[in-house]
């Protein structure tokens, strides 16, 4: 029978082991055919006496056994056992009512969540629960069961019910929400709008029909052999459950005659089961003094009053037993297999009502959606999480017309379970924001059919893909999927999407989901993309390095949040219109770019939060309609050549990054245009929310030593600020930004320079700094550097004309120093300067404090152009200097004898990387003090050594033991280094020898020193490096550079 919902044949597929047998076997073609032209329908008396009961009839096993074992338990033992058993059988209670839910939602259009192995296991196992309720019951009712006895059964019945239970936990997350639902009777209101319901004749129709839909695929499933139906007032009784059930074809053909039977209170159960037996002996024309032959029957059997106990009652072989009964639990008058409350299907209106909180408005509009969802639970709780707390008439009604109109879809539908997610969904679907729906796309991608996924990475994915920009915005979108329903929360920080709902939404939304960007970075664009592209509902616009020169004149970007428009070197004129229509903007990129000027449209930008302009180096001139920008936070104009600041950048009030470079020679425009000062007095004090300024200008403007004494005061009232980056020319101006936590510093008199000999990679790794100093053309030691440089993670000494030793500006100043860079420091001789040595012996550190050891922080020390550089350390050596050092690099020190002497060697425990260019007086790079150090094994986390341009070098370390760790070398222009010994290339993860092939030919391997292994391994590792070649394009294609 095809159902109303085609039930039938979706429940089969749910069921795999689903067979009719009866409707299959040619055998039991021909018995339907005979059943059929004899059809009885026989409802007997039992107040008729039986006086002879069938004792010896096949028909039943009249008799319950507990075999009773000779030793009797103690007493005492028996409350203990018992109430074992009472837990017990709560949680079979607990197994029976979600067995008996399961199947209910199972008789309903929806797909389960678990797979189907899951239930053809579970659905096997529906009678063994109650036999072991039953066996439980019986147990403790013989109260002088032996202890041993009783403990035995309790361990087999629990083992059963934990079997049960793993089974049923499998389908938790497709049952939990319902569960909530039907034990929700009670809430105030509800019970009285369930009364209404069932007031309706069509309605209570309907719930009838989909009990008898839930009864026949029971029976016709052929696992069960007896169910149970619990009757609710106002729905239906006993009488029409059981006329509807009779006047099934489809029943009618299943069985050779069908039975109904009334048990009073005045019954037993041998009276019930004696006169049944007999009629059916009657109907089958059998001698009841012979065996009954199978004979297919439907038993009605209707107890009129709850205390009835028919649990002794024993299930007819070949037939199949519908119990009505008043009441709540038909498990207490019969151990059938599976109880059907019939307000149980009143769930599509308890999901609606529970779901959607708000409907004493539209009460028959709600009526009407539930019954348009055709029972489709799932698509019933979307729809009333899409309605909730909606209190606008129209909305209820364009639900119900999407539900009940002709189908718009471009792909229709035929089955109506899967029409009426798609028109639920479609309504859901058209409420969520573009950006919502790219996530709901994003969630449906990376969730598997039952997989669980934690909310914390969904929002990061989010943000990974440009859908989002904060986790605060993703906590509102991934809260509003789940009060949708689209989402469900599953444990502490992990949620799921539904297997229905993910098909759906695959298969008919997501395929027609408009693009959310338009990537096109890098693609070597010279003309921006067609108007239509921008006007679509995209988030994300990227045409960054390309070569864009024009862009459109008054694009229609309604929802765009970001674009990004930077290294187009071309593109110089902003159109004035375009920014007229971006009203929700927040990020913009013309980074790097060769605009002059901002078109006056910039003003619409209301909702703009970062605006990046670094290197627009044509870019001179703001326009005072930036002060509209009230909801800017990050202004980045360095490498600008800005010649003033509008007064208007003070309405900016909620700037917390601000970078500017000024132009250095714009004294002139300022007159013409009357403008006294480059930067306004007192705009500072207004960007209360400041966390970060950085103030770039040209080291020649002379001008500008008056203009940072003019605002320095005003930064000092600024709490808020974290960071700072100025030049400061003076060097008292110290004192007054000494509370900011992370200063970028550069003090003294900076002059601009045309070639400088340190390498632009370097100067960008000491300017990451969190924080750091820069002093530079110093001809003295100042109090306010040294108080300075205690605050500072990294220093860079450039240029000093007096310093002989760094140890000069204390080393007491310099303990928390992680960063250094020393350049072009003529008079410097020696880095750090142990001390000499006094009388009596003992030794001093120039800080006159050797309590800690000197540069224990140190994790860089980069030395540049030192002429006169004759050692690294001079004096005694204390345990820990420099013991976190990971990196030293020596480059252009022509004086420079001495690197390393073996005590110094042996703090080294952490260097990684060394770097020896340009030092020609070097011949070895150790000293070796004494043979004490013979057997040591130095420098054990040292990976990579370059050396290069070394005339002199004879020796890497004089045959010490370094480097196990060692994976590239790289040598150059040592032409003097003819051996290399085992002891300092005993490394097993060397990967590489870089150097010319003449000097790797002309090396000597003594046969003493060297196997033939070794060197065959190092053979296999060296690379030539060539001299017709750029010799830092080679040393950077392997990350090398120095």
């Amino acid at each position: 029978m095809k159902s109303n919902w085609n039930l039938s044949l979706g429940l089969k597929q749910y069921s795999p082991d689903y067979r009719d047998d009866m409707l299959e076997s040619p055998e039991r073609e021909n018995l339907l055919s005979h059943e059929k032209e004899h059809k009885v329908i026989s409802e007997i008396s039992l107040d008729s006496c039986v006086t002879d009961p069938i004792e010896s009839s096949n028909l039943f096993n009249l008799d319950f056994v507990v075999e009773v074992p000779d030793r009797i338990a103690p007493q005492d033992e028996l409350p203990e056992m018992k109430h074992k058993a009472k837990l017990l059988r709560k949680r079979v209670m607990d197994c029976r009512r979600r067995k008996d839910l399961l199947h209910l939602l199972l008789s309903y259009p929806m797909k389960p969540e678990a797979d189907q192995p899951d239930f053809l296991l579970l659905s096997k196992n529906f009678t063994s629960i109650n036999q072991s309720c039953e066996r439980l019951d019986r147990i403790v009712e013989l109260s002088m069961t032996p202890s041993t006895y009783l403990h035995e059964r309790l361990e087999s019945v629990a083992k059963d019910v934990d079997d049960f239970e793993y089974c049923l936990d499998k389908y938790d997350f497709h049952m939990n929400l319902y569960h909530a639902s039907l034990r929700l009777l009670s809430t105030s209101g509800l019970k009285e709008e369930l009364a209404l319901v069932c007031e309706a004749e069509e309605r209570r129709r309907w719930i009838i029909d989909s009990a008898v839909r839930q009864i026949t695929h029971c029976i016709k499933g052929g696992k069960l052999s007896a169910i149970g139906i619990s009757c609710y007032a106002g729905i239906a009784t006993a009488g029409i459950l059981t006329k509807a059930l009779e006047d099934l074809p489809e029943i009618k053909s299943m069985f050779g005659a069908i039975i109904r039977a009334t048990v009073l209170p005045c019954h037993n159960v041998r009276e019930v089961q004696t006169s049944i037996a007999q009629e059916i002996n009657r109907l089958a024309g059998t001698d009841l003094s012979l065996p009954l032959t199978p004979y297919k029957f439907l038993l009605f059997l209707h107890s009129s009053n709850e205390k009835i106990d028919l649990r002794d009652f024993k299930i007819p072989k070949d037939g199949f037993v519908v119990l009505t009964a008043p009441g709540s639990n038909v498990y207490q008058t019969m151990p059938v297999d599976l109880e059907i409350k019939m307000e149980d299907h009143l769930l599509p209106w308890k999901l609606f009502w529970v779901n959607v909180h708000y409907f004493d408005s539209f009460r028959e509009i709600a009526l009407q959606l539930i019954e348009a969802c055709h029972g489709h639970l799932l698509a019933i709780v979307l729809l009333a999480r899409a309605l909730k707390s909606v209190t606008d008439a129209v909305v209820w009604i364009h639900a119900l017309e999407e539900l009940t109109s002709p189908s718009e879809l471009p792909c229709p539908v035929e089955d109506t379970s899967e029409n009426v997610m798609v028109r639920v969904l479609k309504f859901v679907w058209e409420r969520k924001s573009t950006v919502t729906r790219h996530c709901i796309r994003n969630c449906a991608s990376v969730m598997t059919k039952g997989g669980n996924h934690s909310m914390s990475s969904l929002v990061s994915s989010w943000i990974r893909n440009d859908l989002i920009e904060t986790e605060e915005e993703g906590e509102h979108v991934l809260r509003d999927l789940m009060d949708s329903f689209l989402l469900e929360e599953v444990g502490y920080n992990y949620t799921r999407m539904r297997g229905e709902t993910r098909d759906i939404l695959f298969k008919h939304f997501i395929p027609h989901l408009c693009p959310l960007h338009v990537w096109k970075e890098g693609s070597g664009l010279s003309e921006a993309p067609e108007v239509a592209e921008w006007d679509a509902k995209v988030i994300v616009i990227k045409l960054n390095n390309n070569e864009l020169s024009e862009l459109p004149e008054r694009p229609n970007c309604a929802v765009l949040v970001k674009l990004f428009l930077q290294n187009n070197n071309d593109f110089m004129e902003i159109p004035q219109l375009f920014f007229d229509c971006m009203p929700k903007l927040r990020f913009l990129d013309f980074s790097y770019t060769s605009i002059k000027s901002l078109p006056p449209s910039i003003s619409r930008l209301v909702s703009l939060q970062e605006f990046l302009l670094r290197g627009c180096e044509l870019l001179m001139e703001l326009p005072p309609e930036i002060g509209e920008l009230s909801n800017l936070q990050v202004f980045d104009l360095e490498g600008t050549e800005i010649i003033y600041l509008p007064c208007e950048i003070g309405k900016l009030t909620k700037l917390e990054c601000l970078k500017v470079s000024f132009y250095g020679y714009g004294n002139s425009f300022r007159e013409s245009k009357r403008i006294k000062k480059r930067i306004p007095m007192g705009f500072l004090t207004r960007l209360e929310s400041l966390k970060e300024l950085s103030i770039d200008v040209n080291p020649d403007d002379e001008e500008w030593l008056a203009d940072v004494a003019d605002f320095i005061l005003e930064l000092q009232k600024l709490r808020g600020l974290v960071t700072l980056k100025l030049y400061l020319p003076e060097l008292v101006l110290l004192e007054a930004i000494k509370y900011v936590p992370n200063c970028k510093i550069t003090a003294g008199l900076h002059k601009q320079r045309v070639i400088s000999c340190l390498p632009h990679g370097v100067k960008e790794e000491f300017e990451k700094q969190k924080n750091y100093l820069k002093y530079a053309n110093g001809k003295y030691v100042p109090t306010e550097i040294q108080n300075t440089l205690k605050r500072t993670s990294a220093f860079f000494l450039d240029r000093h004309w007096t310093v002989k030793k760094l140890s000069e500006f204390g080393t007491e100043n310099m303990v928390d120093l992680k960063f250094c860079l020393l350049v072009e420091c003529n008079e410097l001789e020696t880095i750090i300067d142990g001390g000499e040595p006094c009388e009596d012996g003992e030794h001093y550190c120039d800080s006159g404090n050797d309590e800690r050891p000197v540069l224990e922080s140190l994790e860089y020390l980069g030395v540049y152009c030192m002429m006169n550089l004759r050692s690294i350390w001079q004096g005694p050596i204390q345990k820990g200097v420099l013991a976190k050092l990971k990196s030293l690099a020596l480059h252009n020190c022509p004086n420079l004898t001495t690197i390393f002497t073996t005590s110094l060697l042996a703090n080294l425990t952490n260097l990684e990387e060394l770097t020896i260019e340009d030092c020609p007086k070097i011949n070895c790079l150790v000293a070796r003090e004494s043979s004490s150090y013979e057997s040591s094994l130095f420098l054990p986390r040292l990976k990579k050594i370059l050396l290069l341009d070394l005339p002199e070098l004879g020796s890497i370390a004089s045959g010490l033991f370094i480097a196990p760790m060692l994976e590239k070398v790289i040598i150059y222009d040592c032409p003097m280094l003819v051996t290399l010994s085992p002891a300092e290339f005993s490394s097993s993860d060397l990967k590489m020898i870089k150097g010319e092939i003449e000097w790797w030919e002309a090396l000597t391997w003594p046969e003493s020193k060297w196997s033939s292994e070794r060197k065959d391994l190092m053979a296999s590792v060296f690379v030539e490096l060539k001299r017709d070649a750029s010799l830092m394009d080679q040393l950077a294609d392997n990350g090398s550079s120095p």
